[in-house]
């Protein structure tokens, strides 16, 4: 088993997206011998360390929520740098890491649902094998949304159909090249997916790192709410609390400022974790202190009550008096790129918004918030105005996940197109001033030039 778990490491670390691999099949063959058979084989690949711990933060690079000084821009990579300013070239020449990792999941996942269909199956293995497959589909459209969030233009139902999506890699055949989508279709391919995976999946798993029926709630949420449809978003926001509602009370000694990372991970005591994942580091979101060379954006910063534990936990005030990001679910030096609870009471807070559903948009709203303020501090929200309370759902929704996985620039892409919330984002740099506005091209990340080379698809325009 050992074997054959490096050989898939070894073959997944070959892929690179949509093109061609003739590296992986010469290793296939070379070890012809030595293939998935079980269940169990199966299971373990999903079970690589891999599949949770390569998440894309590309995203955070393009946001709000921080700063590099101009000294430090010389210390960071060139991606991260034509990142911050929005640069027509992220990449230069060199390949993305992160969308090679995206496609390093995709790949693992492929090979198991085309070996599934090798497996026998009866009464004594049936349970096993649904849940094998409802992962696979889980991590597969995880996937895709995380890459539709960066490489195609935000969902749009009048133009989705037409609009240039991701390469949706549905087979393991790594040397047959796969055109881009529509974005429709790779949004249609996440939902459906997605939609099985959650009638295979069971309710609880033995380990947080495995996908279960609320996780897959969970990202049929975020994934409805990406394309403006809030009765389905709330829908499955609501499927998911019934399985798991906790909410940690910022009160309690699990969480503490003596701790490197202020939270517990999964493994101890972070209810609120309904499915594990970190994101690959980078230099701006990153709460590892030795890797991070960014500030918080003051305004974000400024925007917490002096009774908000998040204020306290999330960040850290260096001796320069600048706020910089600490706290993370992950409980390691790496932002939590996976699905909480917080997020969803927060779907489903704004879902009950925008359909005039106004007392349970802000009971979700207070029972939140409750546990994030002091004991006995926290005055309950009340408004009877529904756009008051979007508004202020909205503002919470950046406080409560600044850093977590690529959420704030899903926001910004889906909020510009409500001229209510369209932002425009200015940075300053040695004297310079770069400027996002709503909707711009370059709220969509180009390719990386290796990957148009060996494909051929199209780039995005800039």
């Amino acid at each position: 088993m050992k074997q054959f778990i490096l050989i898939i490491l070894t073959c997944t670390l070959a892929m690179m997206g949509c093109q061609k691999q003739n590296e992986w099949l010469d290793a296939k063959r070379q070890q012809s011998d030595i293939v998935p058979e079980s269940l169990d084989d199966f299971q373990a690949i999903l079970d690589n360390s891999s599949m949770n711990t390569t998440f894309p933060a590309m995203g955070q690079l393009g946001a709000d929520n921080y700063y590099f000084p101009d000294d430090n821009l010389g210390v960071i990579s060139n991606t991260e740098r034509n990142s911050y300013i929005w640069a027509k070239d992220i990449f230069e020449d060199a390949p993305s890491v992160e969308y090679t990792a995206c496609y390093q999941i995709v790949g693992p996942a492929n090979i198991v649902l085309e070996g599934l269909a090798s497996i026998k199956i009866d009464a004594s293995n049936l349970e096993y094998h649904n849940s094998i497959k409802g992962q696979a589909l889980f991590f597969r459209s995880n996937m895709f949304l995380e890459l539709a969030s960066v490489f195609c233009k935000p969902f749009d139902a009048s133009t989705a159909a037409t609009d240039l999506g991701i390469c949706v890699r549905t087979k393991s055949n790594i040397n047959e090249i796969t055109p881009r989508s529509s974005v429709q279709h790779a949004y249609d391919q996440i939902i459906n997916d997605l939609k099985l995976a959650a009638t295979l999946l069971p309710a609880f798993q033995s380990h947080k790192t495995r996908p279960s029926k609320p996780a897959a709630f969970a990202l049929l949420a975020r994934s409805y709410l990406l394309t403006g449809d809030f009765v389905n978003a709330r829908q499955y926001a609501d499927s998911t609390l019934r399985y798991m509602n906790g909410l940690l009370d910022f009160n309690s000694n699990t969480i503490s400022i003596s701790k490197p990372y202020r939270f517990p991970d999964f493994l101890s005591g972070n209810d609120e974790i309904i499915f594990y994942a970190y994101a690959v580091g980078n230099s701006a979101a990153t709460p590892n202190d030795g890797l991070n060379h960014a500030f918080v954006d003051s305004t974000l910063y400024d925007s917490y009550d002096s009774n908000d534990l998040r204020k306290i936990y999330f960040y850290n005030v260096t001796s320069s008096g600048k706020p910089k990001f600490r706290g993370t679910y992950a409980g390691i030096g790496r932002n939590f790129a996976g699905i909480a609870t917080n997020e969803v009471y927060l779907i489903r807070a704004e879902c009950n918004a925008r359909l005039n559903n106004l007392p349970e948009a802000i009971s979700d709203l207070n029972v939140l918030l409750e546990k994030r303020f002091r004991t006995d501090t926290y005055s309950p929200f009340y408004t009877t105005n529904v756009d008051t309370a979007l508004v202020r759902i909205l503002k919470e929704r950046r406080k409560e996940l600044p850093f977590t996985g690529q959420i704030r620039w899903q926001d910004l892409r889906r909020l510009n197109k409500d001229i209510r919330f369209a932002k425009t984002l200015t940075r300053k740099v040695n004297g310079v001033l770069y400027q996002l506005s709503p909707n711009d091209k370059k709220y969509v990340y180009p390719f990386p030039k290796n990957e148009i080379e060996y494909t051929g698809i199209q780039q995005n325009e800039r």
